[in-house]
């Protein structure tokens, strides 16, 4: 059994390191180009929310693998946020 919450384990955070290296190529091209216009803050609202809420469900089921693989989801979000609305208002 314990072979089997290890593997789990290691999936999760496999998971984890690939979903959050999928922000990079974004976060790069916004820093480089300052430019976040065809990006929709809707969506970016919406992945925020739902990380938001795996964090807690994490919390609640005490699994770091899932409140850290989030976490950083929800500041990585967070941040190409806070860029899209800087570089949209440079760009009025």
């Amino acid at each position: 059994m314990e072979d089997i919450v290890y593997l789990a384990d290691i999936i999760g955070i496999i998971a984890g390191i690939l979903v959050l290296s999928s922000f990079i190529p974004q976060l790069h091209k916004a820093y480089k180009t300052k430019r976040m216009s065809d990006v929709s803050i809707y969506l970016m609202g919406l992945i925020a929310s739902g990380m938001l809420l795996w964090v807690v469900y994490g919390i609640i089921r005490r699994d770091p693998v899932i409140i850290g693989t989030n976490a950083a989801g929800f500041v990585l979000n967070i941040i190409l946020m806070i860029l899209k609305l800087k570089y949209d208002k440079l760009h009025q």
